[in-house]
């Protein structure tokens, strides 16, 4: 070698040795992220609650994703095919995937999980998406076997699934079919408090865990998509306190804030940091028919209530109910609640009639109602706006309120008359928003006690109706009479429809929260 080639390798050994030193030096692209509370539930298999679901679907895919659009897209599944009749969907598994831990992830996988969480045993709240397989209620209710629900892996990377009706939008419900490593789940009942059982498939695993603090995630290296992660770490801050998560954000101790109260709102209306997000969710008070039987009592109550103003108070850009169905709702190429109406109004002079002919004028014979609701700024201004409008008519109230930890606990009982509650739909179509009341439900339905009424029978006659209907617009009309039976009946009182607000530090790039409200972190980057 002469001495001019020995200089060039020398020159390009020294350029590899300071390349190698700068990778090794280059920090760690981290997002310090706050959705508020801390999830009620931890174990994946038993959650049903948003705070539960943020972290979920950040630690495990479905066969399909929420892509960085916010619409649905192939993930685990790499293809599929779906028969004319629209009953048989056929599923292609990635070869070579994968869990956390690096072990292999199979067709048998899913199957195994699926119906693991639909045994009638485990009792996991978050079926309802399941059911839209055949045999899966019948299984899950204790009247069918778990070999007729027909999700069957028919080799390691094929999935058949059949449905019970035509379901031409189960690409977004696949999102929500994750696997469980089943041996770990059903070794070890506390598989959820520890990162190395806690494993999942999504682009992030679980580095370290703390139920009343956070967690700790890091980029998962056995992600089929791994490549394309950005993100090595992210910081989910459980901060039960919208002002102390504020401050937080504001002294750069976390570089995303999914958590504002009225003052953050104000404080960064005019701030590219603020982004908000539409979400197919209603906001409700829950009654306790059992403890208020009267229909017009309770139709009286929502005629009372002032919902710009409650909106005005707690200083968000919500929308006003009209309805249970949600704006992002479609009917065909329009917005469902356009062509189903508005369904809801405010009306003092006609609460305080109603309340006359119930027998109870100006609030006479009424007892003190309680309401319940969680211990955060925006859930308590929220039910003394409630209270004062209901004092109005004669209604009076006491308000009691409870940590997130316990308040979902105390539903059920039902020791209460209004409750705070809501929620968030799962797919494009009514039916993700009403199906809550259906008669099978051990959820809303079963908590505000709206058993056997005429009304109540109606509405999920209406609602098995659509299920069966193969006509998009009679299905349509279906749902749009089966809001106005339940409305009629007022066993919940819609109070506004979903906008997620949030903060974003100008660093951080390629956010996605999708319309039901999940913050997804794979698509993410920190410059």
């Amino acid at each position: 070698m002469n001495r001019k080639s020995l200089a060039i390798v020398l020159l390009l050994l020294a350029l590899f040795a300071a390349t190698s030193a700068f990778a090794a030096d280059a920090p760690k692209k981290v997002i310090n992220y706050s959705n508020g509370n801390a999830p009620p539930v931890l174990e994946p298999i038993m959650n049903n609650y948003l705070e539960g679901s943020y972290l979920i679907y950040n630690l495990y895919d479905g066969l399909a994703r929420i892509g960085k659009d916010g619409v649905a897209e192939l993930a685990y599944a790499e293809s599929y095919t779906v028969s004319d009749d629209g009953l048989t969907w056929t599923f292609k598994i990635r070869k070579g995937s994968k869990f956390s831990d690096g072990s292999p992830l199979t067709a048998r996988d899913w199957e195994a999980s699926f119906k693991h969480r639909l045994s009638p045993e485990v009792a996991s709240p978050g079926i309802n998406l399941y059911l839209f397989v055949k045999g899966a209620e019948a299984y899950n209710q204790g009247n069918g076997k778990v070999d007729d629900v027909a999700f069957k892996a028919i080799d390691d990377n094929t999935l058949e699934i059949k449905l019970e009706n035509p379901t031409p939008f189960f690409i977004d419900v696949v999102c929500y079919y994750i696997p469980y490593k089943m041996d770990v789940v059903r070794k070890d009942p506390e598989w959820f408090k520890k990162p190395a059982t806690y494993i999942g498939n999504g682009a992030f695993r679980v580095k370290s865990l703390n139920p009343q603090t956070g967690f700790v995630l890091e980029k998962n290296p056995h992600y089929y998509d791994a490549a394309n992660v950005k993100i090595d770490e992210v910081n989910f801050n459980f901060i039960d306190d919208d002002a102390v998560a504020l401050e937080a954000y504001r002294k750069g101790e976390l570089n995303v804030n999914d958590s504002i109260n009225s003052e953050g709102m104000s404080a960064f209306k005019d701030s590219k940091e603020l982004v908000t997000f539409p979400r197919i969710g209603t906001t409700y008070i829950s009654l306790q028919t059992g403890n208020i039987k009267d229909a017009r009592v309770r139709r009286a109550m929502s005629l009372a209530l002032d919902r710009k103003a409650i909106i005005n108070i707690l200083g968000m850009p919500y929308i006003p109910a009209q309805g249970l169905v949600p704006y992002g709702i479609h009917w065909g190429n329009k917005e469902f609640r356009e062509v189903a109406g508005n369904l809801i109004k405010t009306d003092v002079a006609e609460a305080k009639k109603l309340l006359a002919e119930a027998g109870h004028p100006d609030g006479k014979g009424l007892p003190t109602f309680r309401i319940i609701t969680m211990n955060v700024q925006e859930d308590t201004d929220n039910a003394q706006a409630w209270q004062s409008m209901w004092k109005q008519i004669g209604i009076n109230s006491e308000i009691a309120t409870y940590e997130s930890s316990v308040y979902w606990d105390l539903i059920d009982p039902g020791e209460w008359e209004a409750a705070r509650d809501g929620w968030t739909g799962d797919y494009d179509d009514p039916k993700t928003n009403l199906f809550l009341w259906m008669a099978y439900r051990e959820g809303p339905e079963k908590d505000v006690r709206w058993y056997d009424t005429p009304n109540a029978k109606e509405f999920d006659r209406l609602m098995r109706a659509a299920d069966a209907e193969l006509d998009s617009e009679k299905r349509m009309n279906l749902f749009k009479e089966a809001e106005r039976v339940i409305l009629e009946d007022m066993p919940v009182i819609p109070l506004w429809h979903g906008v997620e607000p949030i903060l974003i530090k100008p660093e951080v790039t390629g956010m996605v929260k999708s319309n039901i409200g999940h913050v997804y972190f794979q698509y993410a980057d920190v410059k």
